[in-house]
């Protein structure tokens, strides 16, 4: 058998493509006996995807035994049959048919679904890795296609388990041919149990249907039989083409040894419509060709791909809102803000940016719990939203206890002080939560443009500034002067810190460990910045990480945080250690054109693997210069790094960057994996991004896992890897080493 090593991605998949046409026009495999077609498909698959061992396998009725039809092998080129495996003997390899259409074992050794061969099979063979499909027809398991590598363990590609997947299905309509072709009492049963419509035409017309077809097109059998493919169909199909011309360049390519899969808009004798799939292929009856087609109804899976439009654009909804408030974030302020912008510089006017930070909200949060605060931060918003709308006013809330307001009709410094402190007295009424009368008020910070600022960003760190000045002189309202820069003394003094503490040797980086949810091993973690002061103590990263970004010391921040990364990996190399370790990038490095090479000097110093190193990044990181931005990922993804987006469904753009970035995996945010088994909108939202990044060919890593129900639910939506609470909490180096050490022995 002919091995591929040295074959590209792109040339394998076009060999696997390849392989399942030729196998799908081979006329010795259609016309010929069963036992000689199943021989020539084992041998290509073992070919087409190099392992050394291919089977066909028959399960009985009873779906309590398999029976080898054919087996090929690579060492003697020979095939043998006749083999069986017992149900009770392998409960779990049985359930995992019955469960899942690809088994992709990458180790099977330890995979669940095969390890019970290990003694008996695997072990005495060499074989480390399986790739099974099921053949599956009319809804039920036939069989099993088997790949079996020997020697060494392998990670089987997205495209060789479509192949397997492809090919199987090929399998299941070869038997089920056979069965038609050799025992016309076993083909009447079949043609008439189907539960797809299955129809039979020779000379362009249908000589035969099932009943399945009887009443998918609400008519008898006299009322087919007799009339053309197209006399069903509508008089255009979707592409516009006509049905007439496009049925029978479909039967004449079936006809030529082409089996045809496609959709198609039917019309039922009542004169309704519905979408199908086809599927054609040439038979022998009687000595004459014809064509058997079967037809199975779509309109669920139609629903299904509605259902996902919908939780997409629920998808970009939650991206730019608050999923507790459903008030716009900051993102959409951003984005909005833009526009706003535009028609004020052309109206010659102002806008006021208010930022507003509630006071003792944390109080209330910790002594009353976060449910009390979740109801209040409801309540505040929709008090807000009430009084604003008569003051042409936006409310935005941009997390925790952090609302901003954008107020266009404002005309001078005076107008928007008398805005905010109108808010001020609305949110001093007292609210009464569970008996329970709380009055909260606000300090608030206020910018206007283009006094201040010329875009959002720099509107809303002018906001912040004053807001600070507010909080901490009791003032309550402050608008922003250049000075409260200078006189900052918590800014000034944590920017200060920072740099003593990367050169003093205070920072250190915790790990928490990701697994893969098909293997159960750990594939990787991520590098997460610690800072122990030393007054303070551990200085949360939300507390230093924002002001970080606001000054240049994020630069020498980030480069150590990759160096460290790259220290530990060099490390961890030789003690016998291979793990991915990813970090993550700011906004202010993604505009950075130096980044690229400061990273690259370090991979140069380290001397690692590449593919160790993973970069992450988060949709709103794309924002505030997107030209930029992509530039600096491209330079990153030359230097061979893997690229992954961070907290996806929360950014700026959700869908349509995942064309434009080069990047491997997605990971999709805390906020919607938690609620997943209690929200519907998460659920299909989890539900729709996996099946989304699965159809860019990107890995899925969700992040928040913090039960084991959770985690099995995400395992059953085949989601790609897993982090969170339920795995483990981020852990310094030596903790993470006792984990990881612990976790690999199980």
């Amino acid at each position: 058998m002919a091995h591929h090593p040295n074959t590209g991605q792109k040339e394998r998949a076009a060999l696997l493509s390849d392989t399942y046409l030729a196998l799908s026009k081979d006329t010795e495999i259609w016309k010929g006996s069963l036992t000689h077609g199943l021989r020539r498909i084992a041998r290509a698959c073992a070919n087409a995807v190099s392992v050394q061992r291919a089977s066909i396998w028959q399960v009985n009725p009873q779906f309590s035994a398999l029976t080898c039809l054919t087996l090929y092998r690579e060492d003697t080129d020979r095939y043998e049959q006749g083999a069986a495996l017992d149900a009770h003997t392998f409960p779990r390899y049985f359930a995992a048919l019955a469960n899942n259409r690809v088994i992709d074992a990458s180790d099977a050794l330890t995979d669940p679904r095969t390890r019970e061969f290990a003694e008996v099979y695997l072990k005495p063979l060499g074989v480390m890795s399986m790739l099974d499909a099921t053949l599956r027809s009319e809804g039920d398991i036939k069989g099993v296609l088997c790949l079996e590598e020997i020697g060494t363990a392998r990670l089987w590609t997205r495209e060789e388990q479509t192949f397997v997947a492809s090919v199987a299905d090929l399998v299941s309509q070869l038997m089920v041919l056979n069965t038609l072709r050799n025992s016309e009492i076993r083909y009447r049963a079949l043609f008439d149990g189907s539960g797809d419509a299955i129809f039979v035409v020779r000379n362009g017309i249908f000589i035969d249907c099932n009943t399945t077809a009887q009443h998918m097109f609400r008519c008898s059998r006299e009322q087919m039989i007799g009339r053309s493919p197209a006399e069903f169909s509508t008089p255009l199909q979707p592409d516009g083409m006509a049905s007439s011309d496009k049925a029978m360049r479909k039967i004449k390519a079936t006809l030529d040894g082409q089996v045809q899969s496609f959709e198609w808009r039917h019309r039922r004798h009542d004169g309704t419509t519905f979408d199908a799939e086809v599927t054609l292929n040439a038979v022998l009856l009687e000595d004459t060709t014809c064509v058997i087609g079967s037809v199975r109804d779509v309109s669920d899976r139609k629903q299904a791909e509605q259902a996902l439009l919908q939780s997409r654009q629920q998808l970009e909804h939650r991206a730019t809102h608050d999923a507790l408030t459903g008030l716009p974030n900051r993102e959409c302020l951003h984005e909005r803000a833009i526009h706003s912008i535009t028609q004020a510089n052309f109206q010659n006017r102002k806008i006021a940016f208010l930022l507003l930070d509630l006071n003792r909200f944390k109080e209330v949060n910790d002594t009353l719990g976060h449910s009390i605060g979740d109801h209040l931060l409801k309540e505040i918003a929709a008090r807000l939203l009430q009084l604003l709308d008569e003051h042409d006013a936006e409310l935005y809330r941009l997390g925790g206890d952090e609302f901003a307001v954008v107020a266009r009709a404002i005309h001078s410094a005076a107008e928007a002080t008398r805005l905010a402190d109108i808010i001020n007295q609305h949110l001093r009424q007292p609210i009464k939560v569970e008996g329970i009368s709380l009055e909260l008020g606000a300090s608030t910070g206020i910018a206007l443009y283009p006094d201040h600022g010329h875009n959002s960003h720099a509107m809303l760190r002018c906001a912040d500034v004053a807001m600070y000045h507010a909080k901490s002189h009791g003032t309550g309202i402050a608008i922003y002067d250049a000075e409260f820069d200078s006189h900052s003394p918590r800014r000034l003094m944590m920017v200060a810190e920072l740099g003593a503490a990367i050169r003093e040797n205070q920072l250190c980086l915790h790990f928490q460990p990701r697994i893969d949810l098909g293997s159960g091993r750990c594939s990787g973690c991520e590098a997460l910045l610690r800072w122990q002061h030393p007054v303070h103590g551990m200085v949360p990263p939300g507390d230093f990480i924002p002001i970080a970004e606001m000054s240049d010391v994020i630069h020498p921040l980030s480069q150590w945080v990759v160096r460290n990364a790259l220290e530990h990996i060099r490390n961890w190399l030789r003690q016998g250690i291979e793990i991915p370790v990813a970090v993550n990038l700011s906004a202010r490095n993604l505009t950075d054109r130096h980044c690229p090479q400061r990273i690259a000097d370090l991979l140069e110093e380290y001397q690692v693997p590449r593919h160790l190193l993973e970069i992450e990044i988060t949709e709103s990181a794309l924002i505030s210069d997107p030209r930029r931005a992509l530039q600096v990922v491209d330079q990153l993804h030359e230097l061979g790094l893997k690229l992954a987006i961070d907290d996806f469904g929360t950014g700026y753009s959700s869908l349509s960057y995942l064309k434009r970035l080069p990047i491997s995996t997605l990971k999709i945010d805390r906020s919607f994996v938690s609620g997943m088994l209690t929200d519907e909108a998460d659920d299909v939202i989890v539900r729709s991004t996996i099946g989304l990044a699965h159809s860019f060919g990107l890995q899925v890593v969700a992040e928040g896992v913090e039960d084991k129900a959770t985690l099995e639910a995400l395992r059953e939506l085949q989601c790609d890897q897993a982090q969170g609470f339920q795995i483990a909490r981020p852990l310094p180096v030596e903790q993470f080493h006792h984990w990881l050490a612990e976790f690999s022995s199980r």
